[in-house]
This record gives structure tokens, sequence and C-alpha cells, in this order.
């Protein structure tokens, strides 16, 4: 098995506990303690769930084992620890059950993590109950997908002395087994499948968009600027403490305040080519420790004066700069000196809060990797037999998003179920050479051509233009709030059942290394 196919079996038995496909499942929102009754019996000194042949959850359809809600909850747990332990003053040292989440309501954080992970098998078991009811099923694309993985786990497993059942459990869980993997890579298949098909299916009109964006225009808009800092003192790096050299604070004062005279951006952008050459302990992109030519220095003041120029920059109030340039009493060119605690700060507006009208685009790729491959040449030259087979079949989208979903299904399995398609794409959004290749003013629907990134080779397939940047952004918020209206009727509707008793026999990550 290569390296990717073990980065994506991973990825797919943590998928339950990432689906947030909802946005609804947030770990650190309260949640109440369960009241089931069930009672967990014992065979052997094993736990026994009430429905037997180790299930912890089911519904009208569909079961998830104990060992795969045990595998989410760890998941839960070290996402947790590596991220947010520290904000949130948990121990790392301590088991999660003698430490409160909520200590009014008794809530530990174990309860916390158990309540987390009931909450996304209950996603993943609703999406799979909707998606039977619509008629969805997993196809001949989708299974081969699964049995590849499985086939690989098989030879991995077998190189490494190992039966299948003991390397998945040594790997990515105690009790895991092959039988759990493959039940759990078919649903979060066919929730993933219902989910697409139910984000796809809500259509909005122009007077939608626009009455959307105008009922909260500030978070889709945008504005541009020039900065530029005067520095008056340093900050230690170990307390944050600020240490200011008067003298020179003075001098960052006034040489801040004649830059907030000047009256356009060319000014703006003179001003601080000459401060820079004349001042060269403030050229912040070369070393001050070392010897450098006039032409060294040239290079690098430029950079940093075209550095200087900030553009797309986001709606926010939370800091004065941003209250500031998003006030809408602001004109272009308006300047402001900023006292910061170490600095002068001075801005000046270039472009007043706009929405990004810039036109989207849409794109296949189908990519090669040297993980996947072997080496790079290998990648280059399947790449280029792929790509001479579309040419010499059909030659169409649909024949091309055929091979997306067959050779994708390792590089990039997030697109491989929608034909290596990627919607929506912004500017900026990929990687240079990918996104030099997609925005060319040239480009047209249909175009084709191989493009190497540091991913490896990607086949393109140009779809076409999609809508303005700001019209996506719309769009998203739209959908995401019908997707989750439609979603919450369907959970209140769907028959799930845990057995709790059963669930917290799930031991706490402390406890089980200190057995």
């Amino acid at each position: 098995m290569t390296k990717t196919y073990l980065k994506i079996l991973a990825a797919v038995l943590a998928s339950t506990a990432a689906l947030s496909l909802t946005g609804c499942n947030d770990i650190f929102k309260k949640t109440e303690t369960s009241s089931d009754s069930s009672q967990t019996s014992t065979v052997n000194g094993e736990a026994v769930g009430k429905f037997g042949d180790n299930i912890a959850a089911k519904s009208d359809n569909f079961t998830v084992s104990l060992p795969m809600i045990h595998r989410i909850f760890k998941s839960t747990y070290n996402d947790f620890v590596s991220s947010y332990a520290s904000y949130y003053g948990f121990d790392i040292s301590k088991s999660s059950k003698v430490q409160y989440y909520d200590e009014d309501n008794k809530i530990t954080w174990y309860d916390e993590f158990i309540n987390s992970a009931k909450s996304n098998i209950k996603q993943l078991l609703t999406l799979c109950e909707a998606a039977k009811k619509d008629g969805l099923s997993l196809d001949d694309n989708d299974k081969k997908t699964i049995e590849n993985n499985i086939d690989n786990i098989r030879a991995t497993a077998d190189n490494a002395g190992q039966t299948v059942d003991e390397y998945i459990s040594s790997t990515f869980g105690e009790g895991l087994t092959e039988n759990d993997v493959r039940q759990n890579l078919e649903q979060t298949t066919l929730a993933q499948k219902y989910y697409t098909k139910l984000y796809n299916s809500f259509t909005y009109t122009t007077e939608q968009y626009e009455n959307a964006y105008n009922e909260n225009k500030e978070s889709y808009q945008y504005v541009d600027f020039m900065k530029f800092t005067f520095g008056y003192g340093t900050v230690d790096s170990s307390d944050s403490s600020v240490t200011v050299d008067e003298q020179q604070k003075e001098i960052a004062k006034k040489a801040a305040n004649e830059l907030a005279k000047v009256k356009t951006e060319q000014e703006f952008k003179d001003y601080i080519t000459k401060y820079l050459n004349e001042n060269h302990d403030y050229v912040t992109n070369i070393s001050s420790e070392e010897s450098h030519t006039d032409e060294e220095y040239k290079t690098a003041i430029e950079a940093q004066v075209k550095a200087a120029t900030i553009t797309n920059y986001a709606y926010e109030a939370t800091t004065d700069v941003g209250k500031w340039l998003f006030d809408s009493s602001r004109n272009v060119f308006d300047t402001y000196v900023f006292d910061g605690s170490s600095s002068y700060n001075v801005v000046m507006v270039l472009k007043t809060p706009y929405r990004d009208e810039n036109i989207n685009k849409n794109v296949r790729h189908i990519l090669f990797t040297s993980d996947t491959y072997g080496s790079d040449a290998n990648a280059k030259k399947k790449a280029d037999e792929v790509y001479e087979e579309w040419k010499k079949g059909e030659a169409t989208e649909d024949s091309f998003a055929k091979l997306a979903t067959q050779y994708n299904a390792d590089s990039d399995p997030n697109s491989a179920s929608s034909g290596g398609l990627y919607k929506d794409v912004y500017q900026g959004k990929m990687v240079t050479e990918f996104n030099d290749w997609l925005f060319d003013p040239a480009r047209q629907p249909g175009d084709t051509g191989i493009v190497k990134t540091n991913y490896g080779y990607h086949i393109m397939y140009y779809v076409g233009e999609s809508m303005p940047a700001w019209n996506s952004s719309v769009d998203a918020v739209l959908r995401r709030t019908d997707y989750n209206e439609k979603y919450t009727e369907l959970e209140k509707n769907t028959n799930i059942e845990f057995d709790d008793d059963y669930i917290n026999t799930i031991p706490d990550p402390v406890e089980e290394a200190e057995q």
C-alpha cells in the first residue's frame, strides 16, 4: 500500500468525526448528558451492548460498532488536545473524567467528547437514512474505490506479517476490523453523496442574491489600502513587554505625520521609497548585520514598497484599522496615523468598501503524484498516458470526469466523487501554477493541458466561468442555511438509538495509557 492510501484510510476513519456537513456539531456547544437507561452486561469479562454484535448505535437500516465510535472519540480528543487544551485550561496529564467542561451541570470533558462523537454518528446515520429513502446507493465507481482501499490494506497487512484485522486494530484503533472499515467507507461515501445532492439542489434568483448581499453587505466587502510602519520600540518575545525608545518615538511620529499628508498613492510610494533609502535599518527584508550593495538595497526596497499595498482586505471591525477602513465616511486617499505600543502605522485608502466582481471559474483535474506512482518521472509518464487515452477516446467533459473519478480516488479523494470538479474557484485560491493556467485571460471552455505543481501533475479541463466572487460567497451562505434547515428536519424524523452504557465503556485516553 502506498503512503497515500494510508493517509486516505486514516482520513476516512476520522471522517465521521470531521463530517461537519451541517455546521451544527461544534464540540464546544453545550450538550446534555444522556438519560438512557440501558444496561451493559459482560461475557468473559468483556462488555456486551444491548444491540449485540458489538453495535453501539443504530438507525432503521444502518449500524455503527463500538470500536468505530471509540476511534471517533479518540480523534475528537486528540484534535482538542493538539489545538485547544491550553486555551481551555485542560490538563492533558489527567483523565477527562475528572475535569469539568460544565461544572454547574456536572458535565465532564469525557462527557463532552462522547457527546461530540455521538453527534457525528447521528449526522452520519441521518444522511445515510435520507440517502436510502431518496433511492441513492453506491455505484460501481464507489464500490471500486472502496475495494481498492480494502485490497491495499490487505497488501500492507501481509507485508507487515499481520492479519488484516491485526493491522487495522494496531494502526487505526483497538478492536477495529476489516468489516468496520468497509462499513465506515460505505456509510461515509453514501452520506457524502446525499449531502452533495441536497446541497446542490437549492436554487436562487438574482433578486435573492442581491437581497442577501444588501442585508449583510459588510460580510462580503473588501477594501484596498497602503500601510507603512515606523517603529520606535522593541517587543520581548518571552513576555510581550515593550521597551520604548523615546527619542526614536519622536522621530517616528514626525515621519508618520509627514507621510499622512500625502495626497495620492504615488506620493505615498515615493515617500516610503525615499525614507527607506535614507534609513536602511527600516528595510525589513534584508539583514542589517551584513554588508550589501546599492543594487541589493534597491531591490529590497522595491519589494517592501510593493508589499505596502494590501488588496482584497476582508471586512473586519475588531481592530482600530479595520474600523477606520470600513467606516462609511471613508474616501479614496484618506490617511490616518495609528499609534501602536511600539510603532506608528500610516494607512491610506486606495479603494473604499466594495464587493468582489471577479468571475470565479469551474475546472476539473486529474492528479498524478510521485507518492502514488513511486517517482516524479513515473507520475509524469502516467499523466501523459492518461491524457493521450482521453484524447483518443470521446474527449468530452463526461469522459474526463470518469477518468478523474477513477484516478483521483488515490491522489485527490475529495474531488473523486465529483469527477475531479472544483467549482467557484476564485483568483488566488489554488497554487500558483494551477491558478495561472486557470485564470489565463485566453482560457476557453473545453481547454485542456497538463500542469505541474508541488502536488504533482494535473491534467486540466476548463469547464467555464461560474459567477462573481461576491455572488459565490452569498450563494454558499444561502445553501448552508437552507441545508441546515433541511438537515434539522431530517434528523428530527430519523430514528437513531444509542447504547449509552455500552458507549461509556470507552476508556479515557490517559487511563487507557496507564493500563
